[in-house]
C-alpha cells in the first residue's frame, strides 16, 4: 500500500483501516489532512496571510485577503502544486482557485458587523452644534440646491463615521493620519510597493542574485516576493525580445535571470536552452516556426 505523507503520522494499522474504507475515502482523508498541515507545507509567514481551505476535483482552494496576495500565489502556483502532492504522495492537485469565504472562519465571519448594521450605527452617531453648522456653511459653497444636499450630506456622515471609529477603539495611523485598529493595510501595501521595486532594482543589477544576496539590501524580501519579481522581470524582458536576438545583451540578461547564473557561466548553449524555455514569452519570428518544425520532422524520424 502506498505509504502517503498524508497518513505518515498514523501507524500501520490506521493506514490500512483508511486504505480499507476504499479509495475515495482515502483521497479525502489525504486531502483533508493537506489542508491541516498547510502551515507546514508553505511556511507560517504564508499561511498567515493566505489559508488552505479545501481540496476538490483536483483544484487546491486559496482564500486570500487582497489582489497582492492572490498574485503572488498564482505566480508561485508550481511550486505551491508540488509542495501539496509532495504532501500527498501523489498528483493530487493540478491548479489553485481561489475562493471569497473561509470555511474555517464562518462562524467568525457571521459574528462579524454586517454594511447595513454599520451604516445605522454611522447615521445614530451624533454631532456637536458646531459640526452641524459647519455642514450648513459648506453647503452653502454652491447654488445647485442638489450639490448643496449632497455636500452636507457627505461632510456630517464623514464626521460621524469618525466619530464612531474613534469611540470604537480606532486611532490615527501615524504614517498616514488614517483610523485604524490595528495595522494600517494601506500603510503595508505601500511598504511592499516600495520593497518590490528595490528587489526589482537588485535583480536588474544583479539578475543572478540569490535569496541571501536580495536580502542584505532589502531585509523584508521573502522568497515569494523575489521569485514573483524575477518571473515579472523575465516576463518584460522575453517581451521585448524576439526568440533570434540569442546574441544580444537581452538574451544574457534572461538567461542570467531565469537560471541564476553569473556572467561568467553564460554561454551559447545555456542561452539556447533559456531560449527554448521561453519560447511562449519571446516574440516569435519565421526562423522559430522553421526551428519548430524541423524538432517535429527530428522526433518522427526517432520513432
Amino acid at each position: 500500500m502506498r505509504n502517503t505523507l498524508g497518513t505518515a503520522g498514523a501507524d500501520d494499522d490506521v493506514r490500512a483501516a483508511i486504505h480499507r474504507l476504499g479509495a475515495k475515502f482515502e483521497q479525502d482523508y489525504i486531502a483533508h489532512s493537506a489542508v491541516a498541515h498547510w502551515a507546514d507545507m508553505m511556511g507560517e509567514m504564508v499561511a498567515r496571510r493566505v489559508q488552505a481551505v479545501s481540496i476538490r476535483e483536483g483544484k487546491l482552494y486559496l482564500y486570500a485577503p487582497d489582489a497582492t496576495w492572490k498574485n503572488e500565489m498564482r505566480m508561485s502556483m508550481p511550486e505551491i502544486v508540488q509542495r501539496v502532492n509532495n504532501f500527498a504522495g501523489g498528483r493530487m492537485v493540478q491548479e489553485v482557485a481561489f475562493t471569497r469565504s473561509r470555511r474555517a472562519h464562518i462562524k467568525e465571519a457571521a459574528e462579524e458587523e454586517t454594511p447595513a448594521a454599520y451604516a445605522r450605527a454611522v447615521v445614530q452617531t451624533g454631532l456637536s452644534d458646531a459640526e452641524i453648522a459647519a455642514g450648513e456653511a459648506l453647503s452653502c459653497l454652491t447654488e445647485d440646491e442638489v450639490l448643496r444636499v449632497r455636500f452636507q450630506r457627505a461632510y456630517l456622515l464623514t464626521r460621524k463615521a469618525l466619530h464612531l471609529k474613534r469611540r470604537r477603539g480606532f486611532s490615527p495611523c501615524p504614517s498616514c493620519g488614517r483610523l485604524i485598529k490595528e495595522e494600517c493595510l494601506d500603510c503595508q501595501r505601500a511598504a511592499e510597493r516600495r520593497a518590490r521595486r528595490a528587489v526589482r532594482d537588485v535583480l536588474r543589477t544583479m539578475p543572478w542574485a540569490k535569496l541571501a544576496d536580495v536580502v542584505e539590501r532589502v531585509p523584508v524580501c521573502t522568497a515569494l516576493m523575489l521569485g514573483s519579481e524575477r518571473a515579472d522581470l523575465v516576463r518584460e524582458i522575453a517581451g521585448e525580445t524576439a526568440y533570434t536576438d540569442r546574441d544580444s545583451e537581452n538574451a544574457r540578461m534572461l538567461t542570467m535571470l531565469h537560471r541564476g547564473l553569473p556572467p561568467e557561466e553564460v554561454t551559447p548553449k545555456k542561452i539556447q536552452s533559456t531560449f527554448w524555455e521561453l519560447r511562449n514569452e519571446l516574440i516569435t519570428t519565421r526562423e522559430f516556426w522553421e526551428e519548430m518544425k524541423q524538432r517535429r520532422e527530428q522526433k518522427k524520424s526517432f520513432v
